[in-house]
C-alpha cells in the first residue's frame, strides 16, 4: 500500500478500496464543519441509473427531442433536495469562510 493511500485512508489493510457515502445532510455538515459556507448542493446524474449500460444511453439513434427532454428533466431534478439521494454523486457550491 502506498504512503498516499495510507495517508488518505482510501485502502483497507487487505488492499480493498474503502468506499465512503454520505447523505446530503451529512455532506453539508462535513463541509460546514470544515469551514465552508454551502450555497448549494446538487445531485449529478439523477435521471440515469448506473445499471444501464453506457452503450444503451449514448446511442445516437434516439430522436433529438428525447435527448432534450431528458436533459431538461435532469436539470429540473438535480437541485431538488428530495431527489439528491437518486444522484450518482453530489457537487457542492461553497466558499471557505
Amino acid at each position: 500500500m502506498s504512503a498516499r493511500a495510507r495517508e488518505h485512508h482510501c485502502l483497507s489493510e487487505n488492499g480493498q478500496v474503502n468506499v465512503y457515502t454520505w447523505t446530503p445532510d451529512e455532506f453539508r455538515t462535513m463541509l460546514q464543519e470544515a469551514g465552508f459556507q454551502v450555497e448549494k448542493i446538487i445531485g449529478k446524474v439523477v435521471t440515469m441509473p448506473l445499471r444501464i449500460r453506457k452503450e444503451t444511453y449514448t446511442r445516437s439513434d434516439y430522436p433529438q427531442d428525447l435527448h432534450e427532454k431528458i436533459l431538461e428533466f435532469e436539470l429540473a431534478m438535480c437541485e431538488r433536495p428530495d431527489a439528491l439521494g437518486l444522484a450518482g454523486h453530489f457537487q457542492a457550491i461553497a466558499r471557505k469562510i
